[in-house]
């Protein structure tokens, strides 16, 4: 899967989970299976890849 770059430092955002909005740092992008936009998110040292959708900048 090609990776997007990522920002020189991590960008601090909120992604949107189960209705509520919780802080998280940007620390990557990439084109997902699907060919949606994803975002990877550091969320107290979880890594998960997130729809671009779901984030939001801080």
């Amino acid at each position: 899967m090609p990776v997007a770059t990522s920002p020189a430092r991590p960008v601090a955002v909120q992604v949107r989970i189960g209705g509520r909005w919780i802080a998280g740092q940007e620390l990557g992008r990439r084109t997902g299976v699907t060919g949606s936009d994803e975002v990877l998110v550091s969320h107290h040292g979880h890594l998960v890849w997130v729809d671009q959708q779901s984030v939001r900048g801080s």
